[in-house]
C-alpha cells in the first residue's frame, strides 16, 4: 500500500507538466526531475501500485548489474558477481525498490556513475569522459546529495593518475567531465538551496551518536549492518589495495562528509534515505570478502546472509512497512495508517451526494489522509471534500489549502464523511476550530470506525 512519501509523489506527478514546473518554483525542486520522469511514465503505465513502483524495481535491478560490472573491473569476475548478490540481498534494495520516489533511482545513477568511471580511467578518452558527465548531472538532479560519491571518484582519479605516470588526461578529463555535470546543475542549485529550509528544517543536527547508529537504518538490518563491516574489514586480506581503498571511500566518505556538512549548514541532510547510494560500495566490499573464500564456501556464505537477513527482508515487505520509517531514528509512537481500510469502509457505506471532510492538523496534512483515502476510493465513489479550499495544485504547492469559510462550504450535504488521523477522542475535534464549529451545529454523528491509524466518523444532517 502507498505512504505518505509516495502519496506526495503521486498528487504531483498527476499534474500537467506546466502546473509541476510551476510548483518547483516555490518548493521540492530537489525531486523535480523525478516528478517529471514520473508524470510522463505515468501517462503510458497508469498510476496503479505496480506501475508507480515499477521504476524503482527496474533501477534496483539495473544497481544490481552495474555493482557485479565495477566489481568484476576492480577485482575479479567472482568478487563482482558475489558484489552482484550481496547488493540484491540487502533488505534496504528490497525496501526502495518498492517505493514511489526517487531513491532507487539515485542508487543506479550512483553505481553507473562508478562503472562508467572505471572505464574512463582504463583509457581516459574524451568519449569516454563525455559518457561520464551526464551520470553526475542526472545524479545532482535526481537528489542534490547523492553527489557526495565525487569525493570517492577524486581518489580514484588520483590513484589511476598517480599509477599511469601522471598522465594528465586523466585528471583534466575528470575535471572536465565534472565541471560539465556541475554547470548543467545551475537551475537546481539556485532554487533548491532556499527550499530546503522549509521541507527539512526539523531534521536534527546529527551527534556522533548518530554517526554510529545511521548504519543499521542504512541497511535497514542490525545484523547485516554488523556483517558488512566484518566483512569489509576481512576484504582487506585482498592484495588489490588500490581498489579497495576506492571501494571504501565509496563507502564511507560521503555518509562522513554529509555528516560534517548537517554540522554547520542551515540545514542538516543527515537522513537514512538520502544516503543508499553507498549502499553499491558495501555490496563491493563485503562481495571481495567472501570472494576470498574457497569456491564451495561462497555459495554457503551467501546462504548464510540470506538467512541472517530474512527477518529484515519479510519487515520490510509487510503491509503498511513503509510508515514505520526512521527520521533518522525509529518512529514507534504512531500507528501506521491504512487509507485503504478506510476508503473500504467509506465505500461500503456510501450513499450518492455523500461529502468528505478531512481532518486537517499538521499531522493529517503531512500523512495525506485525504490523499490516501481519495486514491484508494473506486471511480464511482468520489465524495466532494467540504473543507478544501484550494488544492495544492492552484496554490503551485504540494498541499492543498482549506477552506476560509466552513460553513458556507458544508452547502446542504446530507451526510459526510469525516476520515482522521486517530487520535482524537472526539472526531469532530480532528478538524480546525472554525471547521469544527461549522459540523457541529449542522451534523450528528452516527457511526465511528477504527483502522490503523485512522478513524472514520458518519455524520449526518441535522
Amino acid at each position: 500500500m502507498l505512504w505518505h512519501d509516495e502519496l506526495a509523489t503521486l498528487t504531483v506527478i498527476r499534474r500537467p507538466t506546466g502546473a509541476i514546473l510551476a510548483m518547483l518554483h516555490h518548493v521540492d525542486a530537489v525531486h523535480g526531475a523525478y516528478y517529471l520522469l514520473m508524470h510522463y511514465w505515468t501517462a503510458l503505465a497508469g498510476d496503479s501500485p505496480a506501475a508507480l513502483r515499477l521504476p524503482s524495481v527496474l533501477a534496483m535491478a539495473g544497481a544490481a548489474a552495474c555493482v557485479a560490472l565495477s566489481g568484476q573491473r576492480m577485482f575479479d569476475r567472482r568478487a563482482g558477481l558475489t558484489a552482484g548478490l550481496v547488493f540484491a540481498l540487502i533488505p534496504a534494495v528490497a525496501r526502495y525498490a518498492q517505493e514511489v520516489r526517487s531513491y532507487g533511482l539515485v542508487v543506479l545513477t550512483a553505481s553507473l556513475a562508478l562503472l562508467l568511471l572505471l572505464r574512463a580511467l582504463e583509457r581516459p578518452t574524451a568519449v569516454r569522459w563525455l559518457g561520464y558527465a551526464p551520470t553526475v548531472a542526472v545524479a545532482g538532479y535526481l537528489h542534490l546529495i547523492s553527489l557526495g560519491f565525487l569525493a570517492a571518484h577524486l581518489l580514484a582519479v588520483a590513484v589511476a593518475w598517480w599509477r599511469e605516470r601522471r598522465n594528465l588526461r586523466i585528471p583534466l578529463g575528470f575535471a572536465a567531465a565534472v565541471g560539465l555535470g556541475l554547470a548543467s546543475l545551475y537551475p537546481l542549485l539556485r532554487l533548491a538551496p532556499a527550499q530546503a529550509k522549509r521541507q527539512i528544517s526539523w531534521v536534527a543536527v546529527p551527534t556522533v551518536h548518530d554517526l554510529v547508529t545511521i548504519w543499521p537504518q542504512l541497511f535497514c538490518s542490525t545484523a547485516l549492518a554488523v556483517t558488512m563491516f566484518l566483512l569489509a574489514a576481512f576484504a582487506w586480506r585482498d592484495r588489490r589495495k588500490a581498489a579497495l581503498a576506492v571501494a571504501t571511500a565509496s563507502a564511507v566518505l560521503p555518509v562522513l562528509a554529509i555528516w560534517a556538512l548537517s554540522q554547520r549548514g542551515a540545514v542538516s541532510y543527515f537522513m537514512p534515505k538520502y544516503l543508499f547510494f553507498v549502499l553499491p560500495a558495501w555490496a563491493l566490499l563485503a562481495g571481495v570478502g567472501i570472494a576470498l573464500l574457497r569456491v564451495r564456501f561462497v555459495v554457503a556464505a551467501l546462504a548464510v546472509l540470506a538467512v541472517a537477513v530474512a527477518p529484515d527482508q519479510i519487515a520490510v515487505h509487510r503491509d503498511l512497512s513503509h510508515a514505520a520509517y526512521t527520521y533518522p531514528k525509529p518512529v514507534t509512537w504512531f500507528a501506521p495508517l491504512d487509507y485503504r481500510a478506510a476508503a473500504r469502509i467509506v465505500a461500503q457505506g456510501y450513499r450518492p451526494g455523500d461529502a468528505a471532510a478531512y481532518g486537517q492538523d499538521w499531522f493529517q496534512v503531512w500523512w495525506g489522509v485525504d490523499s490516501g483515502v481519495e486514491y484508494y476510493l473506486p471511480d464511482n465513489v468520489k465524495p466532494r471534500d467540504v473543507l478544501l479550499g484550494q488544492t495544492g495544485e492552484q496554490r503551485d504547492d504540494l498541499w492543498s489549502k482549506l477552506t476560509d469559510d466552513p460553513a458556507a462550504a458544508l452547502r446542504d450535504a446530507p451526510r459526510i464523511w469525516l476520515v482522521s488521523r486517530a487520535g482524537h477522542p472526539d472526531p469532530f475535534d480532528s478538524v480546525y476550530p472554525a471547521a469544527s464549529q461549522a459540523l457541529r451545529a449542522n451534523y450528528r454523528m452516527v457511526r465511528v470506525d477504527e483502522v490503523s491509524g485512522i478513524t472514520v466518523a458518519l455524520l449526518v444532517r441535522l
